[in-house]
């Protein structure tokens, strides 16, 4: 596949590609253009000369983009999903959820299209004053790949409902489903150069969103030290900037509680899509009257969920999505050696796992 930009679809500037990975079979899904500076500077021009004509629009007949787009994306579901599935791992089941989800987004701001209307505020001893809200210009969309779909429809649905334009940034490992759609958004109606996307590594495309004076907002999804990193790139310019970082949210059950529930609400807290959300439970907090019951009840639904590719019938949890993230989860593993046992599909070497096949790691007590 190629980058989107201006309405074009082009290699990068370097003519270079990288190969995205399928997590659970190790196999080559596709390819996407190892963008660079240059790339997202001709990203954020393109932007920058939508930005007027779209601007100008009625947000009603801006949000009609969206809203046929969102048709197209549910008539092409299934190949979206498996697309999906291939590039980031999730069972197929999650993945229909998931583009369906990007669908209800891209219609939840047609519908507050609607009602979008200024405000009056009296302020004593001057009169009634007139707000009105109008578009930023350009806007910096740096995703991560756990739900890349979903992420995409978050930040490109209100900002495009709202007149801005997008240099859209996703994540290497899961970059193409995420130009699928915005292949979807084009073929709706969008306007050349109203949602550029460019693919390549963190530290040259994403800085450069972060950093270039073009820009006039960034919003980034990832992990706390990228975080940080976009922050000190945008504040030269006193950006404004939004971040959504990784969580640490623990999960009370209470001993009056009902332990059967409590433990569904565990193992979709937890497992769904591998763990690999920022809001998933990383620690139970348990009162000890019913600790007994609820560890046994749990260890019994997790002893039965069927970790695998996540094309494959029956599967509950899919690989985890990149080799960054096996290592922790291997050593976390290994720690309570007295207590459990450790398999990865890809076997160990030296005390870690490897890369055979997929990234995946179990462990039974």
């Amino acid at each position: 596949m190629k980058m989107l930009i201006n309405g074009e679809w082009r290699d990068s500037v370097s003519g270079k590609m990288f190969s995205v990975h399928n997590p659970a079979t190790g196999d080559v899904v596709g390819e996407a253009p190892l963008g660079g500076e240059d790339d997202v500077r001709s990203a954020i021009e393109a932007a920058g000369e939508a930005f007027a004509d779209w601007a100008a629009k009625n947000p009603r007949d801006r949000a009609k983009v969206l809203f046929f787009a969102a048709e197209e994306v549910r008539r092409r579901n299934t190949d979206l999903a498996a697309l999906l599935t291939a590039e980031q791992g999730k069972p197929i089941r999650e993945a229909v959820d998931e583009i369906n989800g990007f669908a209800n987004i891209l219609e939840y701001y047609h519908a507050l299209s609607a009602g979008e209307r200024g405000e009056f505020v009296n302020l004593r001893g001057y009169g009634r004053v007139t707000v009105r809200r109008r578009p930023l210009g350009v806007c910096g969309a740096i995703i991560p790949w756990n739900m890349p779909a979903i992420i995409m429809g978050w930040k490109i649905g209100p900002a495009l409902t709202a007149g801005n334009t997008v240099v859209l940034k996703p994540a290497r490992t899961a970059p193409l489903t995420c130009m699928k759609l915005a292949e979807i958004l084009g073929d709706a109606g969008l306007p050349p150069g109203v949602l550029n996307v460019v693919t390549g590594p963190g530290e040259t495309v994403g800085r450069e969103i972060a950093r270039n004076p073009g820009v006039r907002k960034v919003s980034f999804t990832g992990e706390v030290g990228t975080g940080r990193q976009v922050a000190l790139d945008a504040a030269p310019a006193l950006k404004r900037l939004t971040l959504e970082l990784g969580g640490s949210d623990p999960m009370i059950v209470c001993d009056d509680g009902d332990i059967g529930k409590a433990v569904e609400g565990v193992i979709r807290g937890r497992f769904y899509n591998c763990g690999q959300v920022c809001t998933a439970v990383k620690r139970l907090y348990v009162y000890e009257a019913i600790a007994d019951e609820f560890i046994q009840q749990l260890t019994a639904r997790v002893e039965g969920i069927v970790v695998g590719n996540g094309m494959d019938r029956g599967v509950g949890m899919g690989p985890l999505n990149n080799r960054a993230g096996l290592k922790p989860c291997w050593c976390g593993c290994r720690l309570p050696a007295s207590r459990a046992s450790c398999l990865s599909s890809g076997g160990a070497e030296d005390g870690e796992p490897s890369r055979a096949a997929g990234f995946e790691v179990s462990c039974a007590p």
